[in-house]
């Protein structure tokens, strides 16, 4: 018969090799309970030996202290000694106060209120969740889609984890809203990468995170999220549809602007409701009014309300597609100045292929050409769908001028960079 004892001397021994194997890779408690997902205050206590973590977290401990698998190998030697110990325990005797059938064991007992502790371990990882997903919003549009999906793949991993468990209902809450926006932020990444499937897959998830959160602002962002993809696949009634959705989400929340510019009227405007474009345009800007801008470009999944730079260069957009260029090149020549000053590349693109789309309406196809090229450039090392279709239709729009050298130079461009063209990350091929 194996002694209780044993397993707990052994248990302890474990938490001490632990906090020597720490030490040796130059890690504080606080940096090693940050690379693998939990709290300090878990390893503190797996160190002095008053908590015993699952198999995992053994698995992470090995790896990051780069240990060969040796504290995973002891814990499953101590979990053999703990089985054994159960199975061979005699019956307690009919009547007896510690009759199996009367009470828990301890351990059980044990386990129960080690799982209310976790609490601060869960805050823990919830908080580097929720800073990640914010970092990576900012940093879309400036980094390469592929390097970012890189960086959100093991956030996956802890959401699954955090998933798995039974965290209080505030914490929850939080879980659900912040896998929403990282699902959302995924679809996004998975649009540039030509992955159309799986961007709508993403899309999909992230609402369905939200409306399980019963959060109507993050429902909102997601509806936003979902009308941009369909706007980009050319599903232009869907993107219309789920804009409209996301407006009765949002309330008076900060996503009505994004809602009724980047999805409504782009959508309006490629459906040729020049009317419905001006209503949406015109309500933009009421909007705007509400929200004071605090002088910084917004990104375009950003948590909160669309910036006037980014509102006015999605109008132009709109406009763009209706053939009506009148004040156009006023929005985006003060649009291109602040995307450029915010080195945010997607849109420095873009609003560069909408000026020169204006170029090309007002007989300027030099102009045109030169800030098509400029577009491309700025983009040279990054794969976004949206300059991919927006130079695309650039070309359609200068097809009569096919021959003038400068055009020439675009299209042959674009041609180097398509093809062939980079395959996306694993995981996010598409069969579209």
């Amino acid at each position: 018969m194996v002694d209780h004892d044993e397993t707990t001397t052994a248990r302890r021994a474990l938490g001490r090799r632990l906090a020597h194997l720490r030490k040796h890779a130059g890690h504080t408690q606080h940096s090693l309970a940050r690379l693998v997902q939990y709290g300090r205050s878990s390893v503190a206590n797996t160190e002095t030996g008053r908590q015993h973590p699952e198999r995992p977290f053994w698995t992470r401990c090995d790896q990051v202290l780069r240990t060969g698998g040796v504290l995973t190998a002891e814990y499953d030697r101590i979990a053999d000694l703990h089985h054994r110990r159960h199975r061979h325990r005699p019956a307690d005797p009919p009547g007896s106060t510690n009759a199996a059938a009367w009470w828990e064991s301890e351990d059980a007992i044990t386990a129960r209120r080690s799982a209310l502790t976790t609490a601060t371990d869960d805050d823990t990882r919830l908080a580097h969740l929720e800073d990640e997903v914010r970092q990576a919003i900012a940093h879309n549009e400036r980094c390469p889609p592929a390097t970012l999906v890189a960086r959100l793949r093991p956030l996956r991993v802890c959401v699954d984890q955090l998933m798995a468990g039974r965290q209080h209902p505030p914490q929850r809450a939080r879980l659900y809203t912040a896998a929403a926006h990282l699902s959302g932020l995924l679809a996004a990444l998975a649009l540039d990468l030509r992955a159309f499937r799986v961007a709508h897959a993403y899309a999909a998830e992230a609402f369905d995170l939200a409306h399980t959160a019963e959060q109507p602002d993050t429902q909102a962002w997601t509806r936003a999220t979902q009308s941009l993809i369909a706007f980009y696949t050319g599903h232009h009634r869907d993107a219309l549809a789920y804009a409209e959705d996301g407006l009765r989400h949002a309330g008076t929340g900060p996503h009505r602007i994004r809602l009724t510019v980047n999805g409504q009227a782009r959508a309006l405007a490629h459906l040729g409701d020049r009317n419905g474009v001006d209503r949406a345009v015109g309500r933009t800007f009421d909007l705007l009014a509400e929200h004071p801008s605090d002088g910084q470009v917004s990104t375009s999944l950003t948590l909160g309300p669309y910036c006037p730079t980014r509102a006015a260069a999605n109008a132009a957009t709109a406009y763009l597609a209706l053939g009506h260029t009148t004040h156009v090149t006023g929005h985006l020549t003060t649009a291109i100045a602040a995307f450029d000053t915010a080195q945010l590349r997607g849109p420095q693109a873009l609003s560069r292929l909408d000026m020169a789309t204006a170029h090309l309406q007002a007989g300027d196809p030099e102009q045109a050409a030169e800030l098509a090229l400029q577009a491309l450039a700025l983009t040279a090392e990054h794969r976004f769908e949206s300059v991919h279709q927006r130079t695309h239709q650039f070309l359609t729009a200068a097809h009569p001028l096919r021959h003038h050298l400068r055009i020439q130079d675009v299209a042959n461009l674009l041609a180097d960079r398509t093809q062939p063209r980079i395959a996306p990350p694993a995981g996010l091929r598409s069969p579209t």
